[in-house]
């Protein structure tokens, strides 16, 4: 028989993950799901990454994310120094012994214009609206009244309310993203999203009353030369939606080689921390125009007693294609017009 920690808290957190959306460690590497208007901001023809997250299972069923998106600039008008890009974000996340899944997919669209002679400090708006499925397999969950006296039987009614096993609906996220590389050594990014504005229908009890509650996201990262072939990279990363709070700041030390695409290479480790909850470990590596980061979240939360600090494995990996392979790395003015 299950104990009734592990009965309880997949429950628990399907219950706080109505009101919450998951947000993956990496957030710096899943470019469309932080904000809609990163869509297209690449320097090459598309772009096309794959994120990956499995976490808790230190004390219950894996808790498994995946997302996986492709964007390209569609159309770049020189003279006018600005571009129109289109991107396709797929997310799904299962979370629990009921499977309590969330899947959307989504098509993101932005515009992109530079606000310098030079060329190199522009903005970019963005849009995606999407569609999203919630289902839940209610036969799976087992409660506490299914124990008669002597042990667990689950031919025992719980006579629990369960409500319809999935629905969908229509939801969407927009944003602004402010870009600023005053050097060959410095580089500026910052980032404000919006998601869920209509605040769609939450429910699997037909209680319109239910209702998920907007988020706002607000970022902003830099990179800064500290040596030769050594470069910073602090970024912060702060979430607000309903009752719930995230901030998660840190920074990266990236070693690179190679003056030109074809020969670059470059290895990267970092230490993340999201407030009261973990401390994330990252190492990662670029070899030319693949970029693939790693990381694990050490839980230092209240839930420790049971995760024994255990979090959660995270992958990324994406890939630009860019068919003028031996531009520079850093150059003036930037070069995505």
């Amino acid at each position: 028989m299950k104990n009734v920690f592990s009965i309880l808290f997949p429950i628990m957190i399907c219950i706080s993950a109505l009101g919450q959306d998951i947000h993956f460690s990496q957030y710096y590497a899943a470019p469309l799901e932080l904000n809609p208007a990163n869509t297209g901001l690449i320097r090459g023809a598309f772009r096309i990454g794959v994120n990956s997250k499995n976490q808790w299972s230190s004390v219950t069923k894996p808790y498994q994310t995946i997302a996986a998106y492709f964007d390209m600039p569609v159309i770049k008008r020189k003279y006018r120094k600005d571009a129109l890009g289109a991107g396709l974000l797929v997310n799904a996340d299962i979370a629990g012994d009921s499977k309590f899944s969330t899947i959307n997919a989504g098509l993101s669209i932005s515009y992109i214009k530079s606000i310098s002679y030079l060329n190199n400090n522009f903005l970019s708006i963005g849009i995606m609206p999407m569609f999203v499925q919630r289902s839940i397999d209610f036969s799976e969950l087992n409660f506490d009244n299914q124990f008669n006296g002597n042990y667990f039987d689950p031919n025992i009614n719980p006579n629990e309310p369960t409500g319809k096993k999935s629905f969908i609906y229509f939801d969407m996220s927009a944003g602004i993203h402010w870009h600023y590389i005053p050097n060959d050594k410095t580089a500026y990014s910052a980032g404000f999203s919006v998601a869920h504005p209509t605040r769609p229908k939450m429910t699997f009890l037909n209680n319109n009353e239910i209702r998920l509650d907007i988020k706002y996201i607000t970022y902003g990262d830099a990179q800064v030369t500290i040596a030769p072939d050594i470069d910073l990279l602090p970024s912060l990363m702060l979430v607000s939606q309903g009752p719930f709070f995230e901030l998660v700041s840190g920074v990266m030390l990236k070693y690179s080689r190679g003056e030109y695409y074809i020969e670059r290479k470059s290895l990267n480790f970092g230490l993340y921390a999201r407030y009261a909850d973990a401390i994330i470990v990252v190492a990662g590596f670029e070899l030319k125009n693949i970029n693939f980061g790693v990381s694990y979240d050490l839980n230092l939360s209240k839930l420790r007693v049971a995760s024994k600090v255990r979090g959660g494995l995270e992958f990324s990996i994406s890939y630009i294609f860019d068919k003028n392979k031996y531009k520079r790395n850093k150059q003036i003015p930037c070069p995505i017009f």
